[in-house]
């Protein structure tokens, strides 16, 4: 009667201990669940503020890149910086009025492009053209609104190799003026311009055989295209 009540009572402390490790695991397995769901939810929280962050930042980019264009254009224009043409119309023609002409043969290249959000067709009417230094040339562009509805837009320019913008001296053009087309509108747009006759006398300049005139076209906020 003993022997069966001593080993009834090791069967109870067995299962005890046995429930005990039982209970155990599960709150391990509970503790650690509970870790992973607060990790995953950091995760989660800090993937949120890192896509917040760069959306910001985008956005604001894009901002500035439409509120600077009339900053850069004074700044710009008054120091040739990044390869864009020096303006000054007294000094255009003064320089205009030398009558020297270079030697060499500069094949000045065109290039266009719409910034975000710009619904136009925009395109050079030529590849190139073939000048000498002192020499002026016509070349033209085509702009057209392809959304149904009028839309103001304004360019910016600038010349690579950014060294030779200092010698590029436009006449007249389009760029940095606000230009609005009408729903499907279609314009061709002029760009008189010469390269200065110091060009040929700079000896910066003597691996300079091409030059290449870009334009990009971005939206301008209209309150009245929108109205219509």
């Amino acid at each position: 009667m003993s022997t069966l009540s001593c080993c009834g009572s090791r069967l109870r402390s067995a299962r005890r201990g046995v429930g005990m490790v039982r209970g155990a695991m599960r709150s391990k397995r509970i503790r650690k669940s509970v870790r992973s769901f607060s990790l995953h939810r950091r995760t989660n929280q800090s993937n949120r503020n890192v896509a917040y962050y760069l959306g910001g930042v985008a956005v604001l980019t894009v901002g500035l890149s439409y509120a600077a264009v009339p900053l850069y254009q004074a700044f710009c224009q008054v120091t040739g910086y990044g390869g864009t043409v020096q303006e000054g119309r007294q000094a255009t023609l003064e320089k205009l009025s030398k009558g020297q002409k270079g030697k060499r043969e500069i094949i000045v290249k065109f290039d266009a492009g719409t910034g975000v959000g710009m619904p136009w067709k925009f395109i050079p009417l030529q590849r190139e053209v073939k000048l000498v230094a002192g020499e002026t040339a016509l070349a033209f562009y085509n702009a057209e609104n392809m959304a149904g509805k009028p839309m103001t837009g304004v360019a910016t320019y600038n010349v690579t190799p950014m060294k030779a913008g200092l010698y590029f001296n436009k006449v007249q053009c389009f760029c940095f003026h606000e230009q609005r087309l009408q729903g499907r509108e279609n314009v061709d747009m002029p760009v008189f311009f010469f390269i200065d006759s110091d060009f040929d006398q700079d000896t910066r300049m003597d691996d300079v055989h091409e030059i290449t005139l870009s334009y990009t076209f971005f939206p301008v906020d209209d309150d009245e295209g929108e109205e219509q």
